[in-house]
């Protein structure tokens, strides 16, 4: 992957894992066991979601829970003050849903990784363009491996990271096709962010990091 002067490079952590644990909670109660779960597993690039409510606080939480050991970063951020917020609370890195180039451009100033989405070829080739440090692909599981395949086909400098849809099974499929790393979401968190079972939460972790180990990344 060729990077422009201004794109921050994706964090080591997540191009050696493969794999973004995405947090999605009615209520942050149960955030910090299923991170320390999943943190315990490798998996150790966690995303929490402006959506949940004290999304911000949590993330304080997580960075002073966990250091260096894990990139804990924060999703569904939309727009330049959104982001500033994120930064400020220690974010790791940032993600949209949206191909949002006031977000990027907070993050390159920070030099923080950014992770707009798009999903057809031109939104996808946009974000890139804005300085994207990979190109989140969503909605990932109505489009399919296939689409991420023919996209790098004529973009292949596109680092792409699938996102929505995408069961634990299926992240080697993903890798395979060409996917610089995976988001899994509910797929992967099950009950464990309800107060459920965090045993059964560590067995998908660790099949999710042994299918991402299996592959060979761009």
């Amino acid at each position: 992957m060729t990077l422009s002067l201004d794109r921050v490079a994706p964090s080591e952590a997540l191009r050696r894992t493969g794999v973004v644990s995405v947090l999605r909670a009615d209520s942050p109660e149960y955030l910090l066991p299923a991170a320390r779960t999943l943190v315990g597993e490798g998996l150790v690039c966690l995303e929490l979601t402006m959506t949940t409510p004290g999304a911000l606080d949590s993330l304080r939480l997580l960075r002073a829970e966990f250091g260096d050991s894990a990139d804990v970063g924060l999703g569904s951020v939309r727009g330049a003050e959104a982001a500033r917020r994120a930064l400020e609370a220690g974010a790791a890195f940032l993600v949209s849903p949206v191909l949002d180039t006031a977000m990027v451009a907070e993050c390159v100033a920070a030099g923080v990784p950014a992770y707009p989405a798009g999903t057809t070829p031109t939104e996808l080739i946009t974000a890139w363009d804005t300085g994207a440090s990979a190109v989140k692909l969503f909605p990932a599981g109505t489009v399919g491996p296939g689409h991420l395949k023919a996209v790098r086909e004529p973009l292949p400098e596109l680092a792409i990271m699938p996102t929505g849809g995408i069961g634990v099974d299926d992240v080697g499929t993903w890798l395979q096709a060409g996917a610089l790393a995976v988001g899994l979401g509910g797929s992967l968190s099950g009950d464990a962010l309800r107060g459920g079972d965090l045993g059964a939460l560590a067995d998908r972790a660790a099949r999710a990091l042994a299918a991402a180990r299996q592959e060979t990344r761009p």
